[in-house]
């Protein structure tokens, strides 16, 4: 949703094709996806673990955090 070419159902088909079977998605600073990639794994049979990367500036650097096991719904992530 953020950055890549493929929608979540997309990769979810392209992670379950090569065995994975507990796949996360996570989006820059993006938490819109994690309902539709939830829905693919769901349908795929595979586990699913909502997830988000975030972005930020520390000692003139940025840095990728992600966090896993996130709630999507929470404001301060839905509103970025």
């Amino acid at each position: 949703m953020s950055d890549g070419l493929l929608a979540p159902h997309e990769v979810a088909a392209r992670a379950a094709a090569h065995g994975v079977t507990l796949w996360a998605l996570t989006d820059h600073d993006e938490v819109s996806g994690q309902a539709a990639a939830r829905e693919a794994a769901a349908s795929l049979d595979m586990a699913y673990l909502s997830g988000v990367e975030i972005s930020v500036t520390w000692a003139g650097r940025t840095l990728h955090i992600v966090g896993l096991g996130i709630d999507p719904q929470n404001v301060d992530l839905v509103q970025g």
